[in-house]
């Protein structure tokens, strides 16, 4: 059951581009057939780009103006930096990841998101509101991990949330409109509307798991719990409230401290031990089906890579290991 609110979801889980809210399919253009990530996810590639024109090429009923809220993977990359050719100073490459375009315009870009490689090797997300009207970026962040984006516009505010923390405004550019004409739009993945340039390129990262409502949703446990369990979670009634209960768990080992029992709050993971300690820890270790944002959490535990885990489909897989608390 899609919640009320929700305008747009691709989850891409099969090369058929189901946009599943308004029941149509997108389709690319330049390559094909469209790569897929096994765990869900498409391949965006230099010489390929999506579009979605809704039921009947009449665009999407996104019905947005004061408030929405677009959440969305991301697994960059950076291709470093270009060069001017008149000054011959290096200068960011821009590549496009998200347009929401008004029916039939090139030139009306209610939502725009690109991303830009930077000198030190990291890349930031730019947002852009009303045909560039408005534009900010985050923070800067890591290529070749997966990144969770939310980002929250109520006509008086920007907010960017990037693996769940706030990032602070940066390279604020106009004023914030008090609203957006987002009532009909056409959607474009990959694709710049205004052409390409010696540092404006086509992306090629991975993306997954895009959403769109019509209304501000700024909740930390929501957010926590999309990156941990999926779209699913938020757009599934039945599974919302669902109330998973977990098993005590019970380890003896005569070497090691005995877990006692565990409890799963889906915001952190608890332990007891039977030294009277309480260990918390995120689920993202366990839950998410995405590899870790951050490569300090899998150095966190320890794990060498090669022989002894792999990633499987976003989870970690260990090979004749353990791990002790």
């Amino acid at each position: 059951m899609l919640i009320s609110d929700l305008k747009l979801l691709l989850r891409f889980q099969t090369s058929s581009l189901y946009e599943e809210v308004s029941s149509t399919t997108m389709y690319s253009v330049g390559e094909t057939p469209p790569q897929m990530l096994s765990g869900g996810g498409y391949i965006m590639s230099n010489n390929q780009y999506l579009i979605g024109t809704g039921a009947s090429g009449g665009g999407y009923n996104i019905g947005i103006s004061d408030a929405f809220t677009l959440g969305f993977w991301l697994y960059p990359v950076n291709p470093g930096m270009a060069t001017d050719s008149s000054t011959g100073d290096a200068v960011p490459i821009s590549m496009p990841v998200i347009n929401l375009n008004e029916v039939g315009s090139s030139e009306h870009a209610a939502i725009e998101i690109t991303e830009n490689t930077t000198a030190d090797g990291e890349n930031n997300l730019t947002v852009s509101i009303s045909n560039g009207i408005y534009s900010a970026s985050t923070e800067d962040y890591a290529p070749s991990l997966w990144h969770h984006f939310w980002i929250v516009y109520n006509g008086t505010a920007l907010v960017i949330y990037v693996d769940g923390i706030q990032h602070t405004l940066q390279n604020e550019g106009g004023v914030l409109p008090l609203s957006v004409n987002g009532t009909m739009l056409d959607l474009y993945i990959n694709h710049s509307l205004t052409g390409y340039a010696y540092n404006i390129a086509k992306n090629y990262g991975y993306i997954s798991d895009i959403f769109l409502m019509s209304s501000v949703n700024n909740s930390t446990s929501n957010i926590q719990r999309v990156i941990n369990d999926g779209i699913k979670y938020f757009v599934d009634d039945n599974y919302t409230n669902l109330n998973i209960e977990k098993s005590s768990i019970y380890f003896n080992d005569p070497d090691t401290i005995i877990v006692t029992s565990s409890i799963d709050d889906m915001s952190y993971v608890y332990l007891g031990r039977n030294d009277g300690k309480i260990l918390r820890g995120s689920p993202l270790f366990w839950e998410t089906r995405r590899s870790f944002s951050e490569n300090g959490e899998v150095d966190l535990l320890g794990l060498e890579a090669g022989d002894t885990w792999s990633m499987v489909n976003g989870f970690l897989e260990l090979k004749n290991t353990n791990i002790r608390l």
